[in-house]
């Protein structure tokens, strides 16, 4: 094939020039490091580049934070839920209390139970009725849903803090029947008690 004239004479130029190995290193070992340093320079940008962008900040303000509350209400308005006087086997006694919730937090779990002293605690017979619809001093519309407890007010005392009931909206009420009966046994007459019911709510 023909070459063109440019061809031609580069041909007869690399005939005329002699060989010089080590000029060719020499330009090889430039050409490399030429290189290398457009490599690094280009490295140095990026990484510039990206630290500036990495040091952008942004502010958002006006952020508030409050605790909630937790609380229970009952309706006994200060009063004692049992005044018994006079105990003797079969009379039984009872009475009913609401426990509403009033706090801010939710859900929460609703526990209860009771302190007790006395010699008599053991000869009290005790049943615990959970529900709705009782009012203190009214039980005449209670509805049960479940017996918390049914055992004696010592062993009640003993057992420490029962759940009830998981309160899933503020103002929900729960109610309680408890009903008081002395055994019959000869060891109880002349006896005394007093009992402390305690409702706690935490969340769950």
């Amino acid at each position: 094939m023909a070459r063109s004239l440019v061809e031609y004479q580069e041909h007869l130029d690399d005939r005329a020039t002699p060989v010089n190995t080590d000029h060719q290193a020499r330009r090889s070992t430039a050409r490399a490091f030429a290189a290398a340093i457009s490599a690094f320079a280009i490295s140095a940008l990026v990484i510039t580049t990206s630290s500036e962008a990495l040091e952008a900040t942004g502010t958002e303000t006006g952020n508030t934070i409050t605790s909630g509350t937790i609380s229970l209400s009952d309706d006994d308005n200060g009063g004692a839920l049992f005044t018994l006087e006079d105990m003797a086997p079969n009379r039984p006694s009872t009475e009913c209390i609401e426990i509403v919730y009033e706090g801010t937090i939710l859900p929460v779990d609703m526990t209860m139970s009771t302190s007790a002293t006395g010699d008599l605690p053991p000869y009290l017979l005790l049943t615990v009725e959970t529900g709705s619809g009782g009012q203190f001093s009214d039980c005449s519309s209670f509805v049960a849903d479940g017996v918390l407890f049914d055992g004696t007010l010592a062993e009640m005392s003993a057992a420490g803090a029962a759940p009830v009931v998981r309160f899933r909206n503020r103002g929900d009420a729960h109610s309680f029947r408890l009903t008081f009966e002395m055994v019959d046994e000869q060891a109880a007459v002349g006896l005394g008690a007093t009992a402390r019911f305690t409702w706690e709510a935490s969340p769950p």
